[in-house]
């Protein structure tokens, strides 16, 4: 197994739960627009969700960042918040869903240097099965993130090559029940379009 730097982890650790799954800067987004959409999937939440995040790049430091966001269910599904906001926030903080919140990070800043058929150790976790995939259009690298702590739950989470993304191309979360593992969460990006201009 490869070792990922515990001083890279350290820094990450101070990072935003919001921007958990950010894979690229605004600066890192070609002028023009990007825009991605995600179906989300949250256990609770009898429908899936819709999350479409537009980046529009001005140029000369000017960003325009939309999102838009769709959810149909129950009055008490929807009272409960859309299933991407809790879901993603509580994966993101590592809070409600035990997931490794220091690993992502360093996983997202390391992702050029991960490569298909390793694994990679991780300060109390590991990335393991690691292989190429194609979400959406967009080359990615995709493994499972297995916390010897939590030996209950893991992450499945890929990692963007070949076009920005702000959130990564895929995200599920899953939890040991009876012997039996059952998705609990799932942000997959659906659409992916660019269209160049400068807004």
């Amino acid at each position: 197994m490869k070792r990922i730097s515990g001083t890279i982890l350290a820094l990450m650790i101070a990072a935003s739960a919001v921007c958990a799954f950010a894979q690229s800067d605004l600066d890192g987004f070609p002028v023009g627009t990007t825009t991605m959409v995600y179906e989300v999937i949250s256990e609770g939440v009898s429908e899936p969700q819709t999350l479409e995040l537009v980046v529009t790049v001005r140029g000369d430091d000017l960003y325009t960042v939309r999102m838009t966001t769709e959810a149909t269910g129950s009055a008490e599904e929807l009272a409960a918040g859309f299933g991407f906001i809790f879901g993603a926030a509580s994966v993101s903080s590592g809070t409600g869903r035990d997931v490794n919140y220091s690993s992502i990070q360093a996983l997202i800043d390391q992702r050029s240097r991960l490569q298909a058929g390793e694994d990679y150790a991780l300060p109390g976790a590991d990335f393991v099965n690691v292989v190429a995939v194609t979400i959406a259009g967009i080359d990615c690298l995709e493994g499972t993130i297995v916390d010897s702590d939590r030996p209950d739950s893991r992450t499945t989470i890929a990692f963007a090559l070949t076009d920005p993304v702000y959130i990564s191309p895929r995200i599920v979360v899953e939890e040991l029940r009876g012997g039996e593992w059952v998705e609990t969460f799932r942000m997959e990006l659906v659409e992916y379009s660019y269209a160049e201009g400068g807004g």
